[in-house]
Formats: C-alpha cells, sequence, structure tokens
C-alpha cells in the first residue's frame, strides 16, 4: 500500500513538473546589437597601451592619446567619445566610428603607444 502510494505521489509530482511553464531564458545579445549605427567594435589590446587602464564598466566614455617617448616626444588626442563595450585584462572592446578607428590604426602602425583617458559623467 505504501508503495503504490508513493508511487503515486511521484508520478503526480511529474506530471506537474511537466505541466508547469519552463522558465524563460533571457535573450543573448550579441556585441554587434549593442553597437551604435555607423560604428563597429575594435578591440585594443593592453600592449598597445602606454598607461594603465582606469577602472572601467561597459558603457564609459574615453578619450584616447597617442603618444610617443624618446628624444623626440610626442602626444596628440586621435579618438573622441569612444565607448567601452568590454574589458578584461587583456585588452577593451570600444565602439569606434571610421575615424576613430582608423587613426587608432594609424597610431599603432606609426609606433606610438595609447593613453585612454576616461571622461567625467558629470
Amino acid at each position: 500500500m505504501l508503495l503504490l502510494a508513493s508511487a503515486a505521489l511521484l508520478a503526480a509530482i511529474a506530471l506537474v513538473t511537466q505541466l508547469a511553464p519552463s522558465p524563460t531564458v533571457p535573450p543573448v545579445v550579441s556585441l554587434a546589437d549593442e553597437l551604435r549605427p555607423a560604428t563597429w567594435g575594435m578591440y585594443v589590446p593592453t600592449a598597445w597601451l602606454a598607461a594603465p587602464v582606469p577602472r572601467l564598466r561597459k558603457g564609459d566614455t574615453l578619450d584616447i592619446l597617442a603618444v610617443r617617448s624618446g628624444d623626440r616626444a610626442y602626444a596628440a588626442p586621435i579618438a573622441y567619445a569612444v565607448v567601452v563595450l568590454a574589458t578584461d585584462e587583456r585588452g577593451l572592446v570600444l565602439d569606434v566610428d571610421e575615424n576613430d578607428a582608423t587613426a587608432i590604426a594609424a597610431a599603432r602602425g606609426g609606433g606610438f603607444l595609447l593613453v585612454p583617458l576616461l571622461r567625467s559623467t558629470r
């Protein structure tokens, strides 16, 4: 009798769990979906940076300087208001427009290091 009651209880639990709605899984948002119109995602490795990255989070805004040290030291702003999409110890993923992407790539090709400057939110 006890075995029959246990079997009935297990059958009822199995039936209820099958009828209960399964939890909905939120849709996975791709990185491309987070880009602003007419922009690209650009990965900037930390090896390209002349200074440590400030504590960043997704959505922060950076200006970027290109610097060269030595006898003929030089610094110039090359990108303005680029948005941080992701960051980790290996590098940054930035939301850049055509001009910013070209300037960053040209600066690196010319042997410059990059200095990210975190913009204030105020």
